[in-house]
């Protein structure tokens, strides 16, 4: 699919879901601008179908997992952060359904589950591959 399809499908995926972003003004800054991805000019099929839902759904993690981090893990932003990222939208989610395998659930138990008993490990060294800035 080419770089239009594939921001459509990221577009289309955030509008859909449950919760919005805390900070929705970045939503035109990722995925990167067309013009920020080099690529052959011949090329017009550079991405794969579910790229666009699985950027946004990790776009949106990262944002809210911001939140909880910013605020140390405490207070009203960390817990409402925590509500919406164990909400059964976000833990149901078809990016989870189809492209995120956790048999074990660690993301529930260790990462969200550390980050509601004041252990954020767990969620830091998921956020360390986020391109989210902090507020």
């Amino acid at each position: 699919m080419s770089y239009d399809e594939m921001r459509e499908e990221y577009d289309r995926t955030l509008e859909n879901f449950p919760d919005d972003l805390p900070f929705p003004e970045d939503v035109d800054t990722h995925p990167p601008l067309e013009s920020q991805i080099v690529t052959d000019p011949s090329t017009t099929e550079l991405y794969e179908r579910g790229s666009g839902l699985v950027q946004a759904y990790l776009y949106w993690e990262c944002a809210w997992m911001v939140q909880v981090l910013d605020a140390g893990g405490v207070g009203e932003q960390a817990e409402e952060a925590l509500d919406v990222l164990e909400s059964e939208a976000a833990l149901d989610s078809e990016f989870r359904r189809l492209y995120y395998e956790d048999p074990g659930r660690m993301w529930e138990l260790e990462v969200l589950g550390g980050a509601r008993k004041g252990d954020l490990r767990s969620m830091r060294d998921f956020a360390v591959g986020c391109h989210v800035d902090s507020r």
